[in-house]
């Protein structure tokens, strides 16, 4: 029974069942009779979903993350009244689910706000971000609660890193081992095509050099720092406002993770100049540099520079793993220019910088398996290429008889 039996309804016509329906979840409103509104939130279950054991450890997640929010923090986010697993014995929906508060604003459209707005959402954001800073944790992976409602950091909430029948990767105790070892994993899907890429072998490449360089990404951050926590898709939409541009809450918390203070507190993706950012330059745009002034005005030197400095994390982890695979070549080689510009590399046009790494690990057993395959696959697509010239030319000769 929701709210002591009050009645409610959900409007299921064809309009709004088309609005409900995400790439993954779907939202519907419930009303109540006193108009109060609640949003209950389905995953969808599709022949492209991730397992049951991973679906449901990502909402355990989600869930422990919005209530820790809503009790621990200031930061406004929409409240959690019931949420349940699929397993869950006492789940009579038989369906993930969180129950959640509708919280009454629109998502931010940065690029269509004035400058004025931008301002204020700015101020805004950074005391958010303040808020961050004020609970740190002390390891690397995502939060989860306990049946007596204790929150800790466990296993990482992501798809691309849970492992059916082992779980979780992490926690970890430090940046460095949590890269370490979710690259080895991405290398390894990678080579195993589990992460469909349009060119394995590069895609590899860039991947391994990351692994070579993650130390320079950290090498100032003690083992045991703290670790903040990080919305995983800061574009903008996340944020909802009303109409005076005030925030009203921040939302969609799947997958997120607790980071370094390096990554949690470099500019948000929704201030990037980003086709800038896909050609390969590492400029910070003017509303990147205003949010580090904000910084500045407020004391805090030390975010300054994260944003400031950001580049180089948000380099490093940008198209990484799974999110490589839509890369085409021109986008490849300008995110990789970018890659070795945010490290002080030298400017090496690809084809060369490529000839050198084969050499540097040619000893790698799984590079060499892609390098094997690729090998095949050319040899197949001249064979089919020969097969077709082989068969017209027949064609052509009955033509003439």
């Amino acid at each position: 029974m929701l709210r002591e039996g009050v009645s409610c309804s959900v409007d299921l016509s064809r309009k709004s069942l088309s609005a409900m329906m995400g790439n993954q979840n779907c939202h519907a409103e419930i009303t109540f009779d006193d108009n109060v509104k609640w949003l209950a939130r389905f995953r969808l279950a599709r022949t492209t979903s991730p397992p049951r054991e991973v679906r449901e450890w990502i909402l355990r997640s989600e869930a422990a993350t919005m209530i820790y929010l809503q009790r621990c923090t200031r930061i406004p986010t929409p409240k959690v009244f019931d949420w349940a697993c699929e397993s869950d014995p006492e789940n009579s929906l038989g369906v993930d689910y969180i129950l959640m508060e509708k919280l009454d604003g629109k998502p931010l459209s940065w690029q269509a706000a004035t400058p004025q707005q931008k301002e204020k959402v700015m101020q805004q954001l950074v005391d958010i971000f303040l808020e961050i800073d004020k609970h740190p944790f002390r390891a690397m992976g995502s939060l989860v609660s306990s049946a007596g409602g204790v929150f800790g950091v466990q296993g990482l909430a992501h798809q691309p890193t849970f492992r059916a029948g082992e779980g979780p990767l992490g926690p970890f105790s430090s940046s460095l081992e949590g890269c370490q070892v979710i690259l080895k994993s991405y290398l390894a899907m990678i080579a195993s095509s589990e992460i469909d890429c349009c060119y394995p072998v590069d895609t590899y490449l860039v991947h391994r050099l990351r692994q070579d360089i993650v130390g320079v990404l950290f090498q100032d951050v003690p083992s045991e720092d703290q670790f903040f926590l990080k919305h995983p898709d800061d574009k903008g939409d996340h944020i909802l406002v009303n109409d005076s541009f005030d925030i009203v809450g921040v939302i969609d918390w799947e997958w997120t993770q607790t980071v370094s203070r390096a990554e949690a507190f470099c500019s948000p993706c929704m201030l990037w100049p980003v086709a800038e950012f896909y050609n390969g330059s590492n400029a910070l745009a003017a509303d990147e540099l205003r949010l580090a002034a904000i910084y500045y005005e407020k004391g805090r030197e030390d975010l300054a520079v994260c944003v400031i400095e950001g580049r180089k994390a948000q380099r490093f982890l940008f198209a990484l793993g799974p999110e490589s695979s839509f890369l085409d070549m021109q986008t490849h080689l300008n995110l990789f220019a970018g890659l070795q510009r945010a490290f002080n590399f030298e400017d090496e046009e690809w084809e060369t910088w490529k000839s050198k790494a084969l050499k540097k690990w040619k000893g790698d057993d799984l590079l060499l398996g892609l390098l094997e395959l690729e090998k095949n696959e050319r040899k197949e697509r001249w064979g089919s290429k020969e097969r077709g010239e082989r068969s017209l030319n027949k064609t052509d000769c009955v033509d003439s008889i």
